[in-house]
């Protein structure tokens, strides 16, 4: 039903409407190029050459044009800075109403050079463009018949998407490929819908943007909208009434605006001082300028010279940019010479649909057998042909999960994205094809998402109809390698789910394993290979480093700063950093950790220099070592990514590869191989709700920042528990965390030393005397983030959870989202 109504009023309006829009679009088309045309017309008239005399000043150009004109009086000047183009003039003369008079002078002479050709024929078309050229002009019926073709054209848009959406939604070729082979009706409808799409956008800009000459209620609302401003409002007095006024020169402001703009404007406009004003303004155009309304502002007193107003562009709101640039926005130059294009091709081919539209509606009674069937076969396919599900715990798996997504996107085909736990039976038998990518965590667990999933494995459901392929990640330094990956392939094929290959079993970032699942996703339609998510590896500038526990008998932490090569870089609390280590000079046979390449690479590059130690940071390729991962503990309003690192030495006393590139092998002022990468899995919005974050040891730095966007965010009452080795020492933070405590950000901060003896507990047993609180805070609805280490502190804190919650409530409160972890 819906559909018909729309279908009615789609073609009754375009057989009322279409006319008046066609005439709008050539119109347009035309004028795209209006200063191109006109200057390609009259070469001589804008380029005159140099002249050999000095220029006039703005009071002798005027003083001489007006001479020539009696009764008129100049109203601007587009002053040509460059010596070889003349200047433009409009002239105003009051006849009841005002005459407008346009023309090029010469910029020595004063001369009058008249109008370009082609001047007449342009000001007929916009005419038509703007009110049909019918008689009372801007405030004739031709205004409100053109402000509703384009409102017209809104409607048309967004119902045309609605009324010709493909059967298969997600296949790129019905949405965009035209088929010329067609003929007939069905030629004149691919051609409606098809183009339609191409032009969708720009006819949706076109539209809502020329309703800003249509009504001046859009206008209103749209200014106000884009600015917070009311038109008419912005504190400047109303205009004075014309009356006889004395000169007014400009000169001196001239003077005093070139002597502090210098050549840094290609063209500038002179608009004449209001009657009984004494106010010059100008409209100045950088050379490097993107379209004609990038003006820059100035405003000059005359009497005195001096400047009362300077308004530059680039300092602007950009909701004030595109309210002052509506007419470049509206012809696409906003967005340069690719954006006049667009809307120029988009607006020659709008003809077409009145064309079209009109032959579809002539065929229409002779074909509503065929039509019924054509809107039947309209029907969009269901959501649930293919369904990509993750379990993630570091945010790894969602990546390519999500990347597999756009690369079905890219290739025409549509993917459902869930996570592993949405997968009910209900969700799994509307499913026709499954895809899973599957992380397993520590010695074989399931991330905390899939906690509450991996126990419903239990039961056995009739899935005789679902296709899968099932992507495992995992580490084979562990012994479980990709346990949980394992037990939902068996699970699936054991409640009869055909596997379209083997699951692929990846180790951390194999090729081959990614070039294999790269392959089952393009087998089913994607495009090869999937767009990569994390960014490449940049060149970070270490600003500072400072320890945290001086003094610390035990192994020394560090507060890292690390300054981005761009500004561009965002990442959001919870997200991680990776750093590409390089090896360390640690002298004679210098170990490099269990990497086997890496100690194959050393070995060469020690008996290149006679089996002396050698510093082979500076030769190896950052490739060779598999990157660390570190959580960050600063937000993007830090304008860096601190890191919080504790130095490492192996039983051998050389350093940790990351841990002593970056404590000892990297000076302040050097550069670190590194990018955010986000996690997911320790996301959470500042929304009000409050935070228990609990942690240990250097995973401070993930609650960190979780605290100070909670804190730019104003959002307070947080509860932080952690736990370290001494007071004295190890109380990482503490003045920031003092400052939290006062201004309410944190509410509570509970911290166990396990060395002091007046405490000697571990950061987990501070949940058990806080039961009652905790319960207090669940009921408010409050998310616990835990960061730090998964041997001790991770597992105990989850044991303490568990006992407390129940392993069920929590894994419930992990797959809501209220249970996140980055454990290490």
């Amino acid at each position: 039903m819906t559909k018909r109504v729309i279908f009615q009023a789609h073609w009754f309006l375009g057989i009322t409407a279409g006319l008046v829009l066609a005439v709008m679009g050539v119109t347009g088309a035309t004028m795209s190029f209006e200063d191109e045309i006109m200057k390609a017309l009259s070469p001589s008239l804008f380029f005159r050459g140099v002249p050999a005399t000095p220029d006039l000043s703005p009071d002798a150009l005027v003083a001489r044009v007006e001479a020539q004109h009696p009764g008129y009086r100049f109203r601007r000047i587009e002053w040509e800075m460059a010596r070889d183009r003349s200047h433009g003039v409009r002239l105003v003369k009051r006849q009841g109403k005002a005459v407008r008079l346009d023309g090029r002078v010469d910029r020595a002479t004063g001369e009058w050079l008249g109008e370009p050709r082609g001047a007449s024929f342009f000001a007929t078309v916009e005419d038509l463009h703007r009110w049909l050229a019918l008689p009372g002009g801007a405030s004739g019926i031709g205004r409100q018949i053109t402000g509703f073709a384009a409102l017209a054209l809104i409607f048309f848009s967004l119902s045309g998407l609605y009324l010709r959406w493909p059967r298969r939604a997600g296949d790129w070729h019905e949405w965009l490929v035209l088929d010329l082979r067609k003929s007939g009706r069905n030629l004149w409808r691919a051609l409606h819908a098809i183009v339609g799409t191409w032009v969708l956008a720009a006819y949706l800009l076109s539209a809502m943007t020329g309703l800003w000459w249509s009504y001046d209620w859009y206008r209103r609302a749209a200014t106000y909208t884009l600015t917070g401003k009311a038109v008419g409002k912005d504190g400047d007095e109303a205009p004075a009434k014309a009356k006889k006024a004395a000169p007014v020169t400009q000169d001196r402001a001239w003077a005093n605006f070139r002597r502090e703009t210098g050549n840094r404007y290609s063209w500038v406009a002179i608009s004449a001082p209001p009657p009984g004003k004494h106010v010059l303004n100008l409209q100045a155009l950088p050379k490097d300028a993107r379209h004609e309304r990038q003006w820059d502002r100035f405003s000059y007193d005359t009497r005195t010279g001096e400047r009362t107003r300077r308004d530059l562009y680039d300092t602007r709101l950009i909701g004030t940019i595109v309210s002052q640039s509506m007419v470049e926005v509206h012809r696409g130059a906003f967005l340069g010479i690719g954006g006049r294009i667009i809307i120029f091709v988009s607006s020659m081919t709008m003809p077409l649909f009145a064309i079209t539209g009109y032959l579809l509606y002539l065929s229409r009674r002779r074909r509503q057998r065929q039509a019924r069937r054509l809107a039947k076969e309209l029907k969009p396919a269901g959501p649930n042909d293919l369904v990509i599900a993750f379990a993630s715990q570091t945010g790894t798996a969602e990546l390519k999960a999500r990347d597999a997504a756009i690369a079905f996107a890219d290739g025409g085909a549509s993917a459902r994205v869930v996570q592993l736990h949405a997968l009910t039976p209900e969700l799994l038998a509307a499913t026709r094809r499954l895809l899973l990518v599957v992380s397993t965590y520590g010695e074989g667990e399931p991330p905390d998402m899939a906690k509450g999933f991996a126990r419903r494995m239990l039961a056995s459901i009739d899935l005789s109809h679902l296709e899968f392929g099932l992507l495992a990640l995992g580490d084979r330094e562990y012994r479980a390698f990709c346990a949980f990956g394992r037990k939902v392939d068996q699970w699936l094929i054991s409640c009869g789910a055909r596997p379209m290959r083997d699951a692929i079993l990846m180790d951390r970032n194999d090729p081959l394993a990614d070039r294999e699942w790269q392959a089952l996703l393009a087998s089913l339609g994607a495009h090869e290979p999937a767009r990569a998510v994390t960014p490449e590896m940049s060149d970070w500038t270490l600003v500072q480093r400072t320890t945290l526990n001086p003094g610390s008998a035990h192994a020394p932490v560090y507060h890292l700063k690390l300054k981005p090569p761009h500004d561009d870089i965002r990442w959001q609390a919870g997200d991680l950093a990776e750093v590409q280590p390089k090896l360390l000079e640690e002298g004679t046979g210098a170990a490099v950790a269990s990497d086997q390449l890496a100690k194959q690479a050393f070995v060469d590059a020690a008996r290149r220099d006679g089996g002396r130690g050698v510093a082979v940071m500076a030769s190896l390729p950052h490739s060779i070592l598999p990157p660390r991962e570190y959580s960050i503990a600063s937000i993007v309003e830090d304008g860096t990514v601190d890191l919080v690192v504790r130095q490492v030495r192996r039983p051998d006393g050389n350093l940790g590869i990351g841990s002593g590139w970056l404590t000892a092998g990297i000076k302040v002022g050097g550069t670190v191989a590194m990018r955010v990468r986000p996690n997911p899995g320790f996301r959470v919005e500042a929304n009000g709700a409050p935070l228990i974050l609990i942690g240990n040891g250097t995973g401070i730095a993930g609650l960190r920042s979780h605290l100070r966007a909670q804190a730019h965010a104003g959002c307070k009452g947080h509860w932080l528990m952690f736990g370290e080795r001494e007071r004295a020492h190890d109380a990482f933070f503490d003045s920031e965390l003092q400052m939290w405590l006062q201004d309410g950000t944190l509410a509570r901060l509970d911290r166990a030393f396990s060395r002091d003896v007046e405490c000697g507990r571990y950061v987990q047993h501070l949940l058990a005397g806080a039961r009652s609180s905790l319960d207090d805070w669940f009921a408010r609805g409050a998310t616990i983030l835990v960061c730090g280490s998964l041997d001790g502190m991770a597992a105990g804190v989850h044991s303490a959870l568990a006992e407390m919650l129940g392993e069920e409530i929590l894994s419930e409160l992990a797959e809501a989202g209220r249970y996140r972890r980055d454990v290490y």
